[in-house]
């Protein structure tokens, strides 16, 4: 195992960041955190990984490599999962029923009640869950892509606007539990397929309570469908904006989300992208004072 001095990148600092602040709220809030001790060695250990990896050179065995390249890929599912466990700590309840007066409000029905009413068929239940379910493939595919194609400054620049996006929706999780339109009394959804049935069991067994609001799935699918625009061919990009768009729909049709969720997750998907695409650049120029003006008019290409 080949090692060299620590060279922390943009992504390292945006991990170590939000796993320090999640520390901090553990200990702040330790009192209305059911085994706060083992949450807290999870985002203990999370930092102690990334240090070390910080460390894999250049010469390493190509899996250590690949480690250091892709760990927050495999760090988000915990993350998230750890929400459900600390969401308690502002809110004593779910915020459901606020967040469905005001759907009421905005829009004086239920979105996903009435869409799911409007479109009763099988095979459109069956294909909404299986845009659902291409969210677990659309992030990590386009980074697979970018990486083979060695589109290192490309590719560092799109994980670390992934992982900080990630890291800000889960803080937001944390404080604002929402669980989401599975909460509304409304009629079943037609005859599932093998996508609703696996969805249902990914929901039931995998999915926290209370991390609805923004839509993370909706902000993580407009981040990718830019990035595809901006970096992949014409033919490539429309796959991702019809299984993005696709999810977007979907994320109320399931009934996952409210629609006053999605529209949250566009404000906020466009606007992390724009602000950590920009924030890279800034570092970068600053860790490469040479591509300072080649970063900054990146920047403002956005």
């Amino acid at each position: 195992m080949a090692l060299t001095s620590a060279r922390l990148r943009a992504t390292d600092a945006s991990t170590l960041a939000y796993n320090a602040a999640v520390v901090v709220i553990i200990l702040i809030f330790s009192s209305r955190i059911p085994s706060w001790h083992r949450i807290i060695l999870l985002n203990l250990a999370t930092i102690a990984i990334v240090l070390l990896l910080s460390r894999v050179g250049a010469q390493s065995h190509p899996l250590l490599r690949f480690l250091r390249d892709f760990y927050p890929m495999f760090f988000f599912f915990a993350a998230y999962e750890q929400t459900g466990r600390m969401n308690r700590v502002l809110f004593p309840e779910l915020l459901d029923p606020l967040f469905q007066r005001l759907e009421y409000a905005l829009f004086g029905f239920q979105p996903a009640v009435e869409f799911a009413r409007r479109f009763p068929q099988p095979w459109f239940n069956e294909y909404m869950h299986i845009a659902y379910f291409s969210y677990y493939l659309l992030f990590p595919s386009l980074g697979l892509i970018l990486h083979a194609r060695g589109a290192r400054r490309v590719f560092d620049e799109y994980m670390f606007a992934l992982s900080s996006s990630f890291y800000v929706f889960f803080l937001i999780f944390i404080l604002l539990p929402v669980a989401g339109a599975a909460t509304l009394e409304a009629p079943p959804l037609p005859a599932a397929g093998p996508f609703t049935v696996l969805m249902n069991v990914i929901y039931a067994h995998l999915e926290p309570p209370g991390g609805a609001f923004p839509s993370s799935h909706v902000g993580i699918a407009l981040l990718v469908m830019i990035y595809a625009r901006r970096h992949l061919s014409s033919r490539a990009f429309s796959l991702y904006a019809l299984l993005g768009t696709s999810l977007m729909l979907s994320t109320v049709y399931c009934r996952y989300h409210y629609a006053v969720d999605v529209l949250a997750g566009l404000a906020a998907g466009s606007a992390l992208a724009i602000c950590f695409r920009r924030l890279h650049g800034r570092i970068a120029a600053g860790a490469h004072p040479a591509d300072r003006e080649r970063s900054i008019a990146s920047a403002r290409d956005m």
